[in-house]
């Protein structure tokens, strides 16, 4: 049976969109102004703070008007100019809409609503630009009908290879060779969750991993995943996916975990999820990446671990970061400490052309390992830049 990893629940929490209260207009009368010196230091304005004057010229005191006739000047311009009394009610109306939106902010967070849990839709921080898309461009569904997608095979016997020949290399762990590498077309778009969904796809069925009949002898097209996405949404796996996205047939919209777990555990393969989140400055997430992906491997090669490069019969690993996924197909580490993921990106559309040069490349032309290794490494000083992941393994044993 493939290890199962430790599990955590948890999923990363989606982005919420903070209310705060507007700037209240204040109907209050402040202080004196005195930025502007010579108006405050003039002679009405001593007068009338009860200061004594400077000057000579003595002011006339008929002409100081009583506290009385002020009261009556001061009421009869405001009726005159009514500006004041309207900013007043623009402030009051402020702060009355600005508690109801609060009042549904709270509702909103809490998830209740006579009783029920009601998923908030997400927007375009995390569906992308297509977010309220109702149907793709007919120009893209043409493409990827007949394009379908970019796949090499033979790619981790190749980076066995190359690991190999590495003087850079302390040890690595690669998954089943049989993964596929699944990437993008050009001008598709971000459909780089549906790829990573096909990497494993690709893992089951060349594995022939019980169950794999129904997803046929070819990995599924997006169209096909955008199906069974929705079919399991129906049968109760993840269904709030349905009202966070409104629906995904036929769009662009992003996908990520909760949509690859749906996908998987409708059709009957077990899979688990477990979320790394940095809580604070100092929390490393991604260093608890790589030790829970070490341990992972590690429990898959348990007979090989005296060999440089540790190949087992484990899936791939699905990784979702913010704003891209990939699949990790294995973990190496360097004389000098460093530990990196080996990934199949689906950015990156050259693996055929690796495989190829792969087979010319001897251990003297350290450069050229090199060089063909870097697409597929992802170091820990890069996932520092991420504060939060979330990584799905496939659970079953698939026909190890």
């Amino acid at each position: 049976m493939t290890p199962q990893p430790d599990h955590d629940p948890d999923r990363l929490p989606r982005r919420r969109t903070a209310i705060s209260e507007p700037d209240e207009i204040s109907a209050a009368s402040g202080p004196p102004d005195t930025a502007h010196g010579p108006r405050a230091n003039g002679p009405i304005g001593r007068q009338r703070t009860g200061s004594s004057s400077r000057s000579r010229r003595s002011f006339p005191a008929s002409l100081i008007p009583s506290r009385t006739s002020r009261l009556v000047i001061s009421k009869t311009w405001k009726r005159l100019l009514p500006g004041r009394g309207l900013r007043a009610n623009k402030a009051a109306t402020a702060r009355s809409r600005a508690k109801e939106s609060l009042q549904d902010a709270s509702t909103r967070h809490s998830g209740i609503h006579q009783g029920t849990q009601v998923p908030s839709r997400l927007g375009i921080v995390e569906l992308g630009k297509y977010a309220h898309e109702d149907e793709m461009p007919a120009w893209l569904v043409r493409l990827l009908e007949t394009k379908g997608e970019l796949r090499a095979g033979g790619v981790v016997p190749v980076l066995q290879q190359l690991l190999e020949m590495s003087t850079r290399t302390e040890y690595a762990y690669l998954c089943h060779p049989g993964v596929q590498h699944v990437a993008k077309l050009r001008r598709e778009g971000a459909f780089c969750g549906y790829r990573n969904i096909q990497n494993l796809c690709s893992h089951i069925i060349g594995t022939r991993a019980t169950g794999w009949e129904q997803l046929g002898s070819d990995i599924p097209s997006v169209f096909q995943i955008q199906d069974l996405i929705e079919t399991a949404w129906d049968r109760g796996f993840n269904a709030r996916g349905r009202a966070e996205t409104g629906g995904i047939k036929g769009t662009r919209k992003y996908i990520g975990t909760p949509e690859a777990q749906a996908f998987f555990a409708s059709m009957g393969f077990p899979c688990s999820v477990q979320a790394f989140k940095a809580y604070s400055d100092d929390d490393d997430a991604a260093g608890r990446l790589l030790r829970a992906v070490e341990r992972y491997f590690q429990q898959g090669a348990v007979d090989c671990m005296d060999r440089k490069v540790r190949c087992t019969s484990l899936p791939p690993i699905y990784l979702q970061r913010p704003n891209h996924s990939l699949t990790i197909v294995g973990l190496e580490k360097h004389k000098g400490g460093h530990v990196h993921l080996l990934v199949f990106d689906p950015e990156f559309q050259g693996s055929n052309t690796v495989v190829r040069l792969a087979g010319k490349v001897t251990p003297r032309r350290q450069s050229k390992v090199t060089r063909l290794l870097e697409p597929y490494r992802r170091s820990a000083t890069h996932l520092e830049r991420f504060k939060q992941f979330e990584v799905l393994y496939l659970t079953r044993d698939n026909g190890a």
